[in-house]
């Protein structure tokens, strides 16, 4: 039997973070809590970044209501 060398698989982990304007919270917005529909993550990886210009977000640590100005990298 010879040896075959182990192909490995790639595995993709991805975060896109906003910081509550209020307590100043890493909010991971990849967190399913965020994206339960996941339309965040479609828009990033479908290159429609703008689509989540004014998006609503609810902090995950105070409840603070805020809206995302712009997504970049």
């Amino acid at each position: 039997m010879t040896d075959q060398p182990k192909t490995p698989t790639a595995q993709l982990e991805w975060s896109l973070y906003v910081y509550c304007p209020k307590c100043e919270l890493a909010n991971d917005l990849a967190d399913t809590q965020h994206d339960t529909e996941h339309d965040i993550a479609r828009h990033i990886f479908s290159n429609e970044w703008d689509k989540l210009r004014g998006w609503e977000v609810t902090c995950e640590g105070c409840g603070h209501e805020f809206k995302i100005e712009k997504v970049e990298y």
